[in-house]
């Protein structure tokens, strides 16, 4: 008998030290910063890089949902989900197809870097304290100096007024055959010659 309840007293000891142990043990949580590839300002909702993150708990492993923290500007763009009309809320938090299938809208009128943070969830629903930031580089397009010519060479240019047949049309003349005033000089200066060795 003392040896049973010695058995029973060793086992309560050990589930006791191994639940304190649990409760002790605290899981770790990670949140990725991303820089996202640029996007013209005039493209429409685009595709964003996914949201990542990792935590430890005996093993590590990929984090499964995310909860947004804040949101990007409106001046600067909307967030949105899949469909490319839903958009994403503050607090929102988003399970892992969610997670890799935002889309971002950019304003048109807006050049310079949107911004937003979200942090990694943990499966106690424990949020990680030290958010990530998303970063999404947004420009414009630039007219280059050859789209600048190319633009004033297509300028369509007047067309000539034709000729009215009672007029005399002076620019159709053509400039390599002398005018009846330079044979004219030649004529007198060939008659001069001529009298001039007659005389002699």
């Amino acid at each position: 008998m003392k040896f049973f309840t010695k058995i029973v007293f060793i086992l309560s000891l050990i589930s006791f030290i191994t639940a304190q142990a649990e409760s002790t043990i605290s899981i770790e949580l990670s949140t990725d910063n991303i820089e996202n590839p640029s996007v013209l300002n005039t493209l429409g909702p685009v595709d964003i890089l996914n949201l990542s993150g990792y935590y430890s708990y005996s093993v590590g492993r990929d984090v499964q949902r995310f909860k947004i923290i804040s949101l990007p500007d409106p001046t600067a763009g909307i967030l949105y989900l899949e469909d490319g009309e839903t958009e994403v809320q503050v607090d929102q938090i988003l399970d892992i197809n969610q997670s890799n299938s935002l889309r971002f809208d950019p304003n048109p009128d807006f050049i310079g870097n949107a911004t937003f943070e979200y942090a990694s969830v943990s499966i106690n629903d424990e949020v990680d304290p030290n958010p990530a930031t998303v970063i999404i580089p947004v420009y414009a397009k630039e007219t280059s100096v050859t789209e600048e010519i190319s633009e004033e060479n297509t300028t369509s240019t007047p067309e000539k007024e034709p000729c009215d047949e009672e007029e005399e049309c002076c620019d159709d003349y053509d400039e390599s055959v002398p005018s009846l005033s330079l044979w004219g000089l030649f004529i007198m200066m060939g008659l001069t010659l001529l009298f001039v060795k007659r005389e002699l």
